[in-house]
């Protein structure tokens, strides 16, 4: 899987990681595994530049191993997680909890295809994350979700960052010595992009590690991470064991298939199953936002609707708001609702249910992957909204950025909007092929 790679026994010297293996040619190519990390810029240059050479990555025979350390080879115990990638998107919260974060956890949840609804697994928490090219002040300063995340996803791993890495560089900088990694999960978003489904801005790079584990993963990968970040943010366990309710329920509604009647049945009465919680996640204070009228019906529409139906509406200002109150609203959300932006990310939080939606406001004519293959990999079903109209995959439109993509003059009709909330609410699709029979 180009960008995603389970490795054992990695070693390191003066920086370079080493695999020891008499054979080459046995090996899939170096630069499907790694990048020398540079920026993904899209020159031929530029793509020159992120070709790892042998001061990247390296294989070298047991014979030279031996001749090269001796005994002086220490060991790094238990699983590591390398993250090879610029710092670049390493600071953003979707480019590292949508895509790198994902695929981490998606390859090395698929070691175990038996974690439960409850999130219980065998799999101990990785010991260490080395972010190679991350500066620590920088990656704590940035987004702290990001950093809150990855510390309560795996409360005994320590993170590693450039200053580490180049210490352990400095330790055996004369090649007389080297670091020997036990397990070693390697991300390399310069990597993945050599995968024919991630080229461009079209898809996401963690497509390579929830592809390539497609027959190996369990339905519920992802909720041991979920439930472990929202328990630190002391989310009410009934809250976080939410998806309980359907445990035995082997549907979706992400587009691939059409559903049965069986699942229609199933989505028809999750309401009355659960609390429905609508949240709005606003821009109107950063610079992509809706035009102001169109913001004020919305928020109009989704107040109509909640107070009617007896539901919960959240109008959310994330970047006001901590992280513990962030995810304690993402967690309880039913359907996530806002302009294509980074407070979309908190789809990740949200529960596996029949109805659980995400819903992403563009300017018409625009679209993006982001969001829409982060929610569908996850299980959750996703509409992106042109003003009055709903798309959802298979016949969602095709990738576009307008000048108006970035806008603050993007059009929402908040009545048609609420109409199709409820409609998704009440189990009645987008997709009105005729259900196959159980």
């Amino acid at each position: 899987m180009p960008g995603y790679t389970l490795l054992q026994d990695v070693y390191m010297s003066n920086g370079t990681l080493y695999i020891v293996a008499n054979d080459p040619n046995e090996w899939p190519p170096l630069n499907a595994i790694t990048s020398s990390g540079y920026n993904l810029e899209w020159s031929d240059e530029e793509r020159r530049l992120r070709e790892p050479t042998k001061w990247h990555i390296d294989i070298v025979s047991e014979a030279e191993a031996a001749r090269r350390w001796g005994n002086t080879v220490w060991p790094v115990n238990d699983w590591t997680f390398f993250v090879n990638e610029p710092d670049q998107f390493l600071y953003h919260y979707y480019h590292y909890i949508g895509e790198t974060f994902l695929g981490l956890v998606r390859l090395y949840s698929s070691l175990d295809p038996n974690i439960n609804v409850r999130g219980e697994t065998k799999l101990p928490d990785p010991a260490r994350m080395i972010l190679r090219h991350v500066a620590y002040d920088e990656w704590i300063n940035w987004s702290t979700l990001n950093w809150y995340a990855t510390y309560s996803a795996w409360p005994s791993m320590s993170v590693e960052t450039i200053s580490q890495w180049e210490q352990r560089a400095y330790m055996t900088r004369d090649n007389r010595a080297a670091w020997r990694f036990e397990n070693m999960l390697i991300a390399d978003r310069g990597a993945s992009f050599r995968y024919e489904k991630v080229p461009g801005r079209n898809h996401r790079t963690a497509w390579s590690a929830w592809e390539g584990t497609q027959n190996t993963s369990s339905r519920w990968w992802w909720e041991p991470v979920r439930r472990s970040v929202l328990r630190a943010a002391r989310v009410d366990e009934k809250i976080v064991d939410r998806p309980s309710i359907w445990a035995n329920w082997k549907g979706s509604f992400i587009g691939d298939y059409p559903p049965t009647q069986a699942d229609l049945a199933v989505a028809k009465e999750a309401h009355k199953l659960a609390p429905v919680v609508i949240t709005y996640v606003s821009r109107q204070n950063g610079g992509r936002r809706l035009l102001k009228d169109d913001d004020l019906l919305l928020v109009k529409s989704l107040k109509e609707l909640t107070e009617r139906r007896g539901w919960k509406f959240n109008h959310a200002f994330m970047e006001k708001m901590t992280p513990e109150e962030q995810l304690r609203l993402a967690g309880e959300t039913t359907i996530l609702i806002g302009v294509h932006g980074n407070g979309l990310t908190h789809l990740v939080w949200l529960p596996l249910t029949p109805i659980t939606t995400v819903i992403e406001i563009y300017f018409p004519g625009a679209f993006s992957k982001d969001y829409e293959w982060t929610a569908r990999a996850l299980g959750l079903t996703h509409y992106a909204i042109w003003n009055d109209t709903a798309f959802t995959h298979p016949t969602e439109p095709k990738v576009d950025y307008p000048p108006e993509f970035h806008g603050n003059s993007i059009p929402a009709h908040g009545p048609s909007i609420a109409r199709i909330i409820e409609s998704r609410v009440d189990g009645k699709l987008l997709d009105t092929r005729t259900p196959k029979s159980t």
